[in-house]
């Protein structure tokens, strides 16, 4: 059975850009996922577990279908 993963956030461990990610479904759509910093070019992507306020932000922005 298909479970819907917990809101994550990407944080560029170079210039602390960040982005936080609230998938719809199980499946990743484009943009979803990111191996590069949009920023700066760095591969040093960090992922960790979205903040309550980061998690309710990136839940409506979904929802809306401006993420």
């Amino acid at each position: 059975m298909p479970i819907k993963p917990k809101p994550f956030t990407l944080v560029c461990e170079d210039c602390n850009w960040k982005k936080t990610i609230a998938p719809r479904s199980d499946a990743l759509r484009p943009g979803e996922w990111l191996v590069v910093c949009p920023r700066c070019g760095s591969t040093d992507l960090k992922v960790r577990v979205a903040r309550w306020l980061e998690a309710a932000v990136a839940e409506v922005m979904a929802r809306q279908g401006t993420l």
